[in-house]
């Protein structure tokens, strides 16, 4: 498997969509140990013998699977990318109002990614080289999330907001992510579901427009 290329931020977000007619248990399973050792002791620490012998597998079937340990890193995290924003696309089509949308999208984004196991190992034991991937080597998959989270939101702001405003908001909307997963704030509550729904609403909320969000809503 070759890296998503980030001259095309897109395929980073598609890399881990299972193609049409692939139907390959063993290689799930084979993922899913992956997953389950990265999250127990952290990618650099495990080996190829690590998640053959989590899976029960031989090595050979591993390999003729995965040609190598990075080929098995980059399926892994793009199967869990894709996971995530599927249920985020879920979450988000599941409410009518745009507010609905945006609070309950954005609330479901923090405390997913608040809760990922995956995710908080690496940042507690790969800290040094996993932060770069979302600050200053974050641009490709920033600008990914913005046009995936454009994309969704398009369905339902007026005809009226072009593309290049719906990216900008985007792109704002991620970041505030980011941060607040890679430095959770001492002042803005997002602990609370309620204060969380509040803090999009109020604050996210008017980057779409005065009139979809009209002052004290």
């Amino acid at each position: 498997m070759s890296s998503p290329s980030s001259s095309d931020p897109l395929s980073l977000l598609s890399a881990g969509q299972p193609s049409e007619g692939d139907d390959d248990p063993i290689r799930e399973q084979i993922l899913d140990a992956a997953t389950a050792q990265f999250a127990s002791v952290g990618i650099a620490r495990s080996t190829m013998g690590d998640i053959t012998r989590r899976a029960g597998l031989a090595r050979m079937t591993l390999y003729r699977r995965f040609a190598n340990k990075q080929d098995l890193v980059e399926a892994a995290l793009m199967r869990e990318a894709w996971w995530f924003l599927s249920a985020l696309q879920q979450e988000i089509d599941s409410h009518d109002s745009l507010e609905g949308k945006l609070t309950e999208g954005f609330a479901f984004t923090i405390t997913r990614l608040r809760d990922h196991g995956l995710l908080n190992r690496l940042l507690e034991t790969e800290a040094e080289s996993t932060v770069p991937y979302f600050t200053v080597q974050g641009a490709p998959l920033i600008t990914a999330a913005a046009h995936f989270l454009a994309d969704v939101v398009s369905r339902s702001v007026p005809d009226n907001r072009s593309r290049e405003e719906l990216l900008v908001v985007s792109e704002v909307v991620v970041r505030l992510v980011v941060s607040f997963i890679l430095s959770p704030s001492m002042i803005i509550d997002l602990d609370d579901p309620g204060l969380t729904r509040a803090f999009a609403r109020n604050q996210i909320g008017p980057l779409l427009g005065p009139s979809e969000f009209p002052p004290g809503a």
